[in-house]
């Protein structure tokens, strides 16, 4: 008589994300990315600098003076700030990729709209409009990127998406110098909204959401997905009983300061703690949902700059903040006004668009040069001595003669050396936050940015009224103080990002990380477990169903390490307060 007996399998391979990225490897995954990624950084730039080309442009036509063009030039900025704090908080809530998709179609249907304006006016409220969208994806796009990178590669992908501003700015003073003298600023307006428009498009098609994000955010099973479809676009492969570790971040409880995760000193849901019932579908329910959600976002909001400005990561925060308003400040202060300065030096007016072509160009060496020095010499160092040299830049523009290319070549430094600058800060400030404040914590420095970068712009109209040198010299001033701060902070280079600003989260994520690898090495050397969890992708999902699954599958086994191991994980949860283990 035969007996049927059950196959026999193999514990799970249990990695983190960073471990999966790295076993996957650099490959075309990544460079889709980046591409699609450095298409949406260089919409931005195309949006931010057609706003200096569009004043010098519609000064007649909108009766533009300095301090009404430094107006303009100044509401961009108005709406990045307000995007970049809403739009990094939305996207550490609903995703990167969601978020991002969000501001680039408000970037692009406001830009194109703004083609119609017909009075300064409208115009001024589109372009507010517009920079809502800009602020709103600079913060999501460089977490996004930086998430899909192993370590070994990250510093050089991040430096390459930096480099797309060039890009942009290449595009913006190209279709400038083509355009407005044959077409107008309207035609020209509605050209710099297109790769806007098509990254948004390309980003829905091809680019998935960060695995990072969905772990901490208890989407195990996608973030599993996610990853093995890198592993198949990069030619490699994931183990089929490939796992991630999986359990409650606190960080989200006191973020959020939901009630639902509340317990007494026992260890027992706090009596408060009951998910409130959900609400009837007709106008009360409508308004009450309203403004539970109002609370709520007020809630995380609290939280968010509660941490952000709270040891830990405040000794981040503060130094971060000091170096985004010294670049912004200084930067937009010099290169916005560009087209004005070389206009007031006697430049006519195809000279202009031409100059302002060549300014943009100069980012070609700065930008080779910090692909290469942001792992060699670090982000630290190559900020803080590409703001120095910026400063020094400034006031030799300050003090170029009118005659000869001295201007010129003057402001083509300035422009190729701050690059450096921008890139290492656009880098810095993504990998030293976690991943569960990356996206709020970049849109906060980067808020804080279009602040000192509208009081300049602004101020710089008011000062060109006084001597053509006044802006140069404020800039140069930002630009040292932004230099002398980037001292003040740690080097990330080569570094695993962090997930988790909770040192209950990191604590428990290191041990989980140790004891893991350690059975993930038993299975691949053949340790088996008798009745032990099935083969397949065994990550983990954040619903009930999920974790009953593969909680069941998991820890039902009797043999090898695993119901050890999860006996484990379900201790350590209960010491750190946690809820338990998700299967």
């Amino acid at each position: 008589m035969l007996v049927s007996l059950p196959l026999p399998r193999f514990n799970p391979v249990t990695m983190t994300v960073e471990e999966a990225l790295s076993h996957v490897g650099t490959g075309p995954f990544q460079w889709t990315v980046l591409c699609v990624c450095g298409l949406a950084n260089a919409a931005d730039a195309v949006e931010i600098l057609s706003v200096g080309l569009l004043g010098a442009a519609a000064e007649q036509d909108l009766n533009l003076t300095d301090k009404r063009t430094g107006a303009l030039n100044a509401c961009i900025f108005v709406g990045m700030f307000l995007g970049g704090l809403s739009w990094g908080l939305l996207g550490d809530v609903v995703g990167r990729k969601r978020a991002l998709l969000v501001a680039l179609a408000v970037n692009a249907v406001f830009g194109a709209l703004s083609a119609a304006s017909t009075s300064l006016w409208q115009l001024m409220a589109l372009r507010l409009m517009a920079g809502l969208g800009v602020g709103g994806s600079m913060p999501v796009v460089f977490s996004l990127m930086s998430e899909f990178c192993p370590p070994s590669s990250r510093g050089k992908f991040m430096a390459m998406l930096a480099s797309f501003w060039m890009v942009g700015s290449l595009y913006s003073a190209s279709m400038g110098w083509l355009l407005i003298p044959l077409a107008g600023w309207r035609v020209f307006v509605l050209v710099a909204s297109l790769p806007a428009a098509l990254c948004c498009c390309l980003m829905q098609a091809l680019v998935p959401e960060s695995p990072r994000y969905l772990t901490i955010m208890g989407r195990g099973r996608e973030a599993g997905q996610v990853l093995q479809r890198i592993a198949r676009a990069n030619g490699t492969h994931l183990p089929d009983d490939f796992a991630l570790p999986s359990f409650h971040h606190r960080d989200q409880d006191i973020l959020t300061h939901k009630t639902a995760f509340r317990t007494d000193a026992d260890g027992h849901p706090h009596a408060d703690a009951l998910a409130a019932p959900p609400l009837p579908y007709t106008s009360g329910g409508a308004l009450r949902r309203l403004r539970r959600g109002a609370a709520e976002a007020t809630e995380r909001t609290v939280g968010v700059l509660t941490a952000l400005l709270s040891p830990p990561l405040a000794s981040y925060t503060l130094p971060l903040a000091v170096a985004w308003i010294g670049l912004c400040g200084g930067w937009y202060c010099t290169l916005l006004w560009v087209p004005v300065y070389f206009k007031r030096r006697g430049a006519v007016e195809t000279s202009v668009y031409a100059e302002t072509f060549a300014v943009s160009l100069a980012n070609l060496p700065g930008n080779l040069a910090s692909i290469w020095l942001v792992d060699r010499l670090g982000r630290r160092k190559t900020a803080c001595v590409c703001m120095a040299g910026a400063c020094v830049c400034a006031l030799l523009f300050a003090a170029a003669p009118a005659q000869g290319g001295w201007p010129l070549a003057a402001a083509c430094v300035f422009n190729g050396v701050s690059v450096g600058g921008w890139n290492s800060l656009d880098m810095i400030s993504a990998e030293l936050y976690p991943t569960s404040l990356r996206s709020s914590g970049f849109g906060l420095l980067n808020a804080l940015g279009r602040v000192s970068s509208f009081a300049t712009t602004y101020a710089a109209g008011a000062l060109l009224q006084s001597a053509l040198w006044a802006p140069l010299l404020l800039a140069a001033v930002l630009l040292a103080a932004g230099s002398a701060a980037m001292l003040h902070l740690p080097e990330p280079a080569g570094k695993p990002l962090e997930d988790s600003f909770c040192q209950e989260d990191k604590e428990q994520e290191g041990l989980l990380s140790g004891s893991l690898s350690g059975s993930a090495g038993s299975s691949r050397h053949g340790t088996r477990g008798g009745g032990g969890g099935g083969g397949g992708a065994a990550v983990h999902s954040h619903d009930e169903e999920d974790r009953a699954t593969a909680g069941g599958g998991r820890d039902g086994g009797g043999g090898g390490g695993v119901k050890e191991l999860a006996a484990e994980r379900v201790a350590l949860l209960a010491a750190a307060g946690g809820r338990g283990s998700r299967g």
